[in-house]
């Protein structure tokens, strides 16, 4: 459901409930570094299950934010679906930079899990 004010439609409310699903920011910090395959991507962000990545996946993917393409690397392989961020997605680096900076500002390396960063 789109949250209005006043009977205006508010662009960051609807933007705060596409972001702040579980696993998408780490999804598309990974996929700022270049495309991935699903078990690569897995690997990358850590700890999100397969069906619930597939669920984000799928969403970001009917947001625009990213795109699904098949790669057939080898006769006699399957194919596997590679996902790359949409123009739409990489503008996310804007706000994932911002974040980052609150976050050195703000947290103390205590308070900051280490895990490697994308972009």
């Amino acid at each position: 459901m789109i949250q209005e004010q006043h009977g205006i439609f508010c662009p960051v409310y609807r933007a705060i409930g596409v972001l702040q699903e579980k696993w998408v920011l780490h999804i598309v910090r990974s996929l700022l570094a270049g495309p991935k395959g699903f078990n690569e991507l897995s690997r990358a962000i850590g700890g999100c299950n397969s069906a619930t990545l597939t669920q984000r996946l799928e969403g970001l993917e009917t947001l625009g934010i990213i795109s699904k393409a098949t790669d057939q690397e080898a006769q006699g392989k399957l194919a596997r679906s590679i996902y790359t961020l949409t123009p739409a997605g990489q503008e996310l680096q804007r706000v994932i930079g911002a974040i980052s900076d609150w976050a050195d500002l703000h947290l103390s390396e205590e308070e900051i899990v280490k895990t490697p960063c994308a972009g």
